[in-house]
């Protein structure tokens, strides 16, 4: 995956006891796992910008069908995946490199009933242990900033899509050149973070032989929803019942990697992106 150890990419994201601790959170807010609803996991398991809208655009740019195979890189604990499945009846499989996550994934996928059609599988997006042409669509979202060879990974989406296939991003990616602000939600360390500035990124898409369709700046819309969010959570009653969030993964750390994902954004380190690319 990078030139970095795994284990260190796994140790920045790894949880213990992730997926008892969920089912702890979520009856903890009142939710009952019985008659579990993806509507219940919107603050858990969307975890990028924007959250579930960001994903509902995407797939409107994607034209998904109730007959696409669909691969979900970083697939996270598996929002996205389940979200396309119930909306759109995709089959989606969802490769994540770290454990907890797809253990995770697996079983709120099982409790909200969409085990049919979304399953997940360890593994290492720089090598996937996937068949060629196997899928309709190629999905990504906040999942490239730990990928130093961007290339290799560009050939390998390629590979795996068929012939009339789609590659769908919805990435971070460098700003003005200066350094992030660390921790984020994607690296602890400098060593553990990749990003790309946003049209070398365009360019290893287009040079692996896809075809643009769609390639937008978001960042400004990125920018606002990110304001609304913190003026939302200042809002809120004090005595009012949490739901289970994104920091349940991001660990410890979590508002401080919140706090710099805003301060980076605003300062112009970062930019936020997303594109179709077709199979050319």
């Amino acid at each position: 995956m990078n030139n970095l150890p795994s284990s260190s990419l796994k140790d920045h994201y790894h949880q213990p006891d992730l997926t008892a601790r969920i089912a702890k959170a979520l009856q903890d807010a009142g939710m009952d796992l019985g008659h579990l609803q993806c509507s219940d996991l919107e603050l858990l398991d969307e975890f990028h910008i924007r959250g579930k809208q960001a994903t509902r655009d995407l797939a409107v740019l994607a034209r998904l069908q109730n007959n696409h195979q669909v691969l979900d890189l970083g697939c996270g604990i598996g929002g996205p995946a389940r979200f396309l499945a119930q909306e759109f009846g995709c089959r989606v499989l969802g490769l994540d490199l770290v454990a907890s996550y797809c253990e995770a994934a697996t079983e709120l996928t099982r409790l909200t009933g969409l085990a049919d059609l979304v399953r997940f599988q360890q593994g290492d997006m720089g090598e996937m242990p996937l068949a060629n042409h196997a899928f309709d669509r190629v999905w990504s979202q906040h999942s490239l900033m730990n990928i130093p060879n961007l290339e290799t990974l560009a050939a390998e989406v390629k590979r795996v899509l068929r012939p009339d296939g789609k590659a769908v991003f919805y990435e971070v990616c460098a700003g003005n050149g200066t350094p992030v602000h660390l921790p984020v939600a994607w690296a602890s360390i400098p060593e553990q973070s990749h990003l790309r500035r946003a049209e070398e990124l365009r360019n290893i898409l287009v040079n692996a032989g896809m075809v643009e369709e769609v390639w937008e700046d978001v960042t400004d819309v990125s920018l606002a929803w990110l304001d609304a969010v913190v003026a939302n959570l200042n809002n809120q009653p004090a005595d009012s019942r949490p739901r289970p969030g994104l920091g349940l993964l991001m660990g410890k750390n979590a508002a401080l990697k919140s706090k710099n994902l805003g301060r980076n954004l605003r300062e112009g380190r970062i930019v936020v992106v997303r594109g179709v690319f077709k199979v050319g």
